[in-house]
């Protein structure tokens, strides 16, 4: 496992590491409160909420091997969940906080997820992303495009170098297509959770959302 963070650092040109940080930072306040890392594969962002004194984990991933890992390396405060974003098994309003980092792009269904995790935080928590971006610009999506589609493979193969079967970051160009642009799904969050402030790096291949639970249209409907 420790394969995938370092081979994330040198594809991310050492930004993965920083930006997870960024998003742990946005979320101290709520460092008392459950907070909910969707898609937290091996426990990166996990252990680094943990390291800075965040009190209670819950680690939601499809994977028992990789919630498994996690949990062999954060112990007790990290409790793991098997599971999906579109179908959080948490009470509304019971979360302080949620964090994705790198897996958003990976769900099934998108809006349905950013629902569910506006449903199971209370009001005044925070939401926040971190993924690899789609610029709004068609000249440096083109850019970005290439850089995800031809040069991060090899990248990636390169540092691999046969410790592990296949490239498993070749599936990042399938998601990358699918994506939203940058400010389409900066506009996503903001209607499904609330207001959401988007800050780019790397010419808008990595973007950070961060967002906060207030009352939305779909809140007041309700």
């Amino acid at each position: 496992m420790p394969i995938y963070e370092s081979t994330s650092e040198w594809i991310s040109l050492g930004l993965a590491g920083p930006l997870r940080r960024r998003a742990v930072a946005f979320l101290r306040s709520h460092r008392k409160e459950w907070v909910l890392d969707s898609g937290a594969g091996p426990g990166v962002s996990s252990r680094m909420l943990l390291e800075d004194g965040f009190e209670g984990i819950v680690g939601l991933d499809p994977s028992i091997r990789l919630l498994r890992f996690a949990r062999s390396r954060l112990a007790r405060r990290f409790c793991p969940i098997v599971g999906v974003a579109e179908n959080l098994p948490f009470r509304p309003g019971s979360l302080g906080a949620v964090i994705t980092c790198f897996s958003l792009r990976d769900v099934v269904n998108l809006g349905l997820s950013l629902e569910e995790f506006a449903r199971a935080t209370r009001r005044g928590g925070a939401l926040a992303i971190v993924d690899i971006g789609k610029p709004d610009s068609g000249f440096w999506r083109a850019l970005i495009g290439f850089y995800i589609s031809r040069v991060m493979p090899v990248l990636a193969r390169v540092l691999i170098r046969g410790r592990t079967p296949g490239n498993p970051f070749k599936m990042i160009i399938t998601t990358w297509e699918k994506l939203l642009t940058n400010r389409r799904l900066s506009d996503l969050i903001e209607q499904s959770f609330g207001p959401c402030v988007l800050k780019s790096f790397f010419l808008g291949g990595l973007a950070v959302f961060e967002a906060d639970r207030f009352s939305v249209w779909k809140d007041i409907l309700q």
